[in-house]
């Protein structure tokens, strides 16, 4: 099978999995309703409000969240159709907590978060791959096995904790011995009481950039760093069995020095598996995010998904789940294809 098969039927693969997704995302937000006949209205409001509401005011609350009150097997129809149509062009409701748009506050928080998981991402994924070449290049040596102690170390490090001690030390302890010379913010994306002093100055987006930076440097390490021992990992394991294959051996032998064979056939080799995790990698950037911007309290999707788990906002978590499963999906299609194209002994079957 070539190329153009293998494409169709990998795409026809994805568009069934998100269906199942889509269906899938339908009924895990009603479970409640379906198994105990409790809607999420039930949970928004109190037996006092409910003696204060009348059937018209109760059914347009019903109405106004896309919900039927004691629903039949024509309403659950009636509300999955609704679901398709609404998810489809992009309406995800409203949310329970602010009575706003789904899509709204989405995408007031998503520039956040792709920048967070963006930038820190791509330090990981750098400083992995370089160190990772650095020292596979010489395996079993004190300099590969201290990398490799420190990357298994950084890697089981729990990423909220290591949160927690960064704050701690750059936000807390050194500002305090510094006399503030160096201080990094506590917490928030930008600086509230900066905005009203430089909106209307020339250099006002040039200020508020600097002071987006300087709140996004702690969050961006504690990812960078927590992300790094992974990817390290896995790019000095792929580099050394790279370089017990044959053509590695014929290269030596025709008298290439050994950094010629590293980087020109060995490297080239080793980063191809790499195009995978680092697809799947930005295909869960949302969900990635959430210990961290909770830590740091950063206006983004990953501290949105953690308030409204704890808050109920239904629309909201299944907006959101949407978005991550489809992204996710998005990426594994891509990094499939990206594989295919890029290592041309790939045979599909």
């Amino acid at each position: 099978m070539g190329l153009r098969e293998y494409v169709i039927r990998r795409s026809i693969y994805m568009f069934l999995l998100i269906v199942a997704v889509v269906c899938f995302n339908f009924f895990l937000f009603r479970l409640p309703t379906l198994v105990l006949g409790v809607s999420p209205v039930d949970l928004m409001i109190s037996e006092e409000m409910r003696r204060n509401l009348t059937r018209d005011m109760l059914e347009q609350l019903y109405f106004r969240f896309g919900l039927v009150p004691d629903p039949d097997i024509f309403d659950w129809i009636y509300m999955f159709w609704r679901y398709l149509v609404n998810m489809f062009t992009g309406n995800f409701g409203l949310s329970f907590i602010s009575g706003q748009p789904v899509i709204d506050e989405i995408m007031g928080r998503l520039p956040n978060t792709l920048l967070l998981m963006g930038t820190s991402s791509l330090v990981a994924i750098m400083l992995g791959i370089w160190t990772g070449v650095k020292v596979a290049a010489d395996p079993g040596s004190r300099k590969d096995v201290s990398a490799v102690t420190v990357a298994l170390f950084i890697y089981a490090l729990p990423i909220f904790w290591f949160g927690m001690m960064l704050l701690m030390i750059f936000a807390v302890y050194l500002p305090s011995v510094t006399g503030g010379l160096i201080s990094f913010p506590l917490y928030g994306t930008i600086d509230t009481e900066l905005w009203p002093t430089i909106k209307d100055s020339p250099f006002g987006g040039l200020i508020m950039a600097g002071d987006i930076l300087h709140h996004l440097f702690l969050p961006m390490i504690a990812l960078g760093v927590g992300g790094y021992g992974g990817y390290f990992l896995y790019m000095r394991n792929n580099l050394i069995d790279v370089m017990t294959e044959d053509y590695i051996l014929t290269a030596r032998a025709k008298g290439l020095d050994e950094n010629q064979v590293l980087y020109k056939h060995g490297l080239k080799n080793a980063l191809l598996p790499m195009v995978t995790v680092i697809a799947l990698t930005f295909g869960f950037l949302i969900n990635g995010a959430t210990l961290t911007e909770t830590v740091f309290t950063w206006y983004g999707l990953g501290r949105y998904i953690f308030t409204s788990l704890f808050q109920l906002d239904y629309p909201v978590v299944q907006a959101i789940f949407m978005i991550i499963a489809i992204t996710a999906i998005l990426a594994n299609f891509v990094a499939d294809l990206l594989y295919g194209v890029l290592d041309p002994r790939i045979k599909y079957a």
